[in-house]
């Protein structure tokens, strides 16, 4: 059986200072890239239109600024997506898992979920977005 005495000299000899400083510069950096290019909300633009989609058909829009819950009929049955306060998002999609339901909100231009199952998509459009189809952002 080992020793906690020997458990200590054998870390104290694996890590230096200079191990040490590499892990606390690791753990600082990644905090920040994830903050940055997750929440910083201030480059995303301010969504005025959900574009709603249904199969090959072209998209309808409606504008954010009118709290409202519009009826589509899809593929499989009707879907519900709800408009309210400048956000949209499925309420009641006729498909089984129900994932469209469970995005939540859609609030910043670029923002975009689907129920595949029911071949409905929406999508929030604005002035600019930060979202491209190859990079994911510009």
């Amino acid at each position: 059986m080992v020793s906690l005495a020997k458990v200590l000299t054998i870390s104290k000899e694996l890590l230096t200072p200079a191990d040490i400083l590499i892990i606390i510069s690791a753990v600082f950096l990644s905090t920040w890239l994830y903050y940055f290019f997750w929440f910083d909300n201030n480059q995303q633009g301010k969504a005025d239109t959900l574009l709603v989609q249904y199969a090959e058909s072209l998209p309808q829009e409606y504008p954010l600024n009118q709290d409202q819950i519009i009826n589509i009929q899809g593929h499989i049955g009707p879907s519900l997506i709800e408009i309210k306060q400048g956000k949209a998002r499925f309420i009641h999609s006729s498909c089984r898992n129900q994932f469209c339901v469970f995005h939540s909100w859609l609030s910043v231009s670029g923002d975009t979920t689907a129920c595949l199952p029911n071949r409905i998509s929406i999508s929030l459009k604005g002035t600019s977005s930060q979202y491209d189809a190859i990079a994911g952002r510009q």
